[in-house]
């Protein structure tokens, strides 16, 4: 697409300062409206039937992918969920080797079919009290020249798909505009959980891709205030005191395998729980334990839960928590998972546009748990640049070491939308 068509695209949309953001804050309105009812595709029929079940074994196996490359000695919380939807969007974009790369790090065996899963999943209907909400957004530099056939080979699927929203930003001559408006679309659309994810645009950005997945659940037995105190929790660290939630007499999937016990905790209205799994004895090391599970025996573990039967528990303690953490090191991780060639200079990406190539992909994700229920996001940016300019590789840190193990899990499709474990509590 060359850079007078891109203009008459976009055309009376163009984006200027905080002009029609309402109270979006500094969102600027969206540049290219190609979700609407009235716009013409003229791209190829879009696939309507989805099942979102097929997304269960690709995004579930990219999370305990990832899990394995964070295995350093501190708290780990991320969306496996909101980094395969971004990366399913970059790969909407992609060919040869760079397709090829990430459909295999997804488990994507038919583009069409995958992409209908994720429309599916990001149309789904859920209940007051607990529900997912995602949102994606393409980010283009004014004025760059952008690949002939972008409209219909990315633009119009990227928007029929994955419901983007497209906006037109200056990245080169005016950075930190495009900071503030990148912040304030992830800071509404996970509810102001994540009010910050850039602090500055990479030298030669050309194009982002931004996915913020939020997640709210209220417990189907909450948990009483009166019942909170204070207990030690243990953590690789040392004894701590902590906020200690006490539940007494009620009934949950449990089960005892692999050297663990886990339950399964259920949100209300939905088919979203929150698994836990700790040792089954003292002295013995989640990590050591869940670790040396094959992925076959991972989802096994989890699936066990979803047929146990229900066990009163006499006493069952969890803490009440909140943390924030970002995967640091992430092209690395992304590379040593198998997803190389999008970093290469000569990196595929000419759906989009010649001579692009991926510089960075950021996550953040954050997580609160209470009596009521628990509350969770996720942001995740992927940053392309012009082959113009080579960029600094970035350090390796690998981060992970908790004393239980815990997922959010949609039961319905079985995919896993957060994943972490807790090491110590602040």
């Amino acid at each position: 697409m060359k850079k007078g068509f891109l203009s008459l695209l976009l055309g009376i949309c163009m984006i200027t300062g905080l002009a029609g953001c309402g109270e979006k804050k500094n969102i600027p309105e969206p540049a290219y409206d190609i979700d609407n009812e009235e716009e013409e595709y003229t791209w190829q029929e879009p696939v309507i039937q989805g099942d979102a079940s097929v997304l269960r074994t690709g995004v579930n196996a990219f999370a305990y992918e990832m899990y394995d490359h964070l295995e350093a000695g501190e708290d780990l919380f991320f969306s496996p969920y909101s980094l395969c939807t971004a990366l399913s969007l970059l790969n909407v974009g992609a060919g040869s080797d760079t397709k090829a790369e990430l459909e295999e790090m997804l488990g994507i065996e038919d583009m069409g079919t995958w992409n209908a899963a994720m429309r599916v999943y990001l149309n789904a209907e859920w209940p007051k009290e607990t529900f997912v909400l995602t949102a994606n957004s393409v980010w283009l530099q004014t004025g760059y020249e952008w690949a002939p056939n972008i409209e219909t080979e990315f633009l119009q699927p990227a928007g029929y798909y994955y419901m983007s929203e497209m906006y037109e930003v200056d990245f080169d001559n005016e950075p930190q505009d495009a900071v503030d408006k990148m912040n304030a679309w992830a800071d509404d659309n996970t509810r102001g959980m994540i009010p910050e994810i850039m602090k500055k645009i990479p030298d030669d950005t050309v194009l982002a891709l931004m996915n913020a997945v939020y997640f709210e659940g209220k417990w189907a037995e909450p948990f009483l205030e009166d019942k909170t105190r204070e207990r030690t929790f243990y953590g690789t660290d040392g004894e701590k005191q902590v906020e200690m939630m006490h539940q007494y007499g009620e009934s949950y999937a449990y089960v005892e395998m692999d050297g663990m016990k886990g339950i399964s905790l259920p949100y209300k209205d939905a088919d979203v729980v929150m698994k836990i799994f700790i040792p089954l004895e003292d002295g013995t090391d989640i990590e050591t334990l869940f670790n040396a599970l094959s992925i076959e025996e991972k989802e096994a573990l989890l699936d066990s839960l979803d047929t146990a039967g229900r066990e009163t528990m006499d006493s069952l303690v969890i803490p009440k928590f909140s943390m924030e953490k970002e995967i640091t090191g992430l092209n690395g991780i992304l590379q040593d998972m198998g997803m190389e060639a999008a970093f290469l200079p000569d990196a595929d990406l000419d759906v989009i546009g010649e001579d692009l190539y991926v510089t960075d992909v950021l996550h953040k994700a954050k997580i609160e748990v209470d009596e009521e229920g628990t509350t969770a996001a996720a942001v995740t940016v992927i940053i392309t640049a012009d082959t113009c300019a080579m960029p600094v590789e970035e350090p390796k840190n690998f981060i992970a070491d908790r004393p239980f193990v815990y997922v959010l899990q949609d039961t319905e499709t079985g995919m896993i939308l957060f994943m972490g474990r807790v090491n110590n509590l602040e």
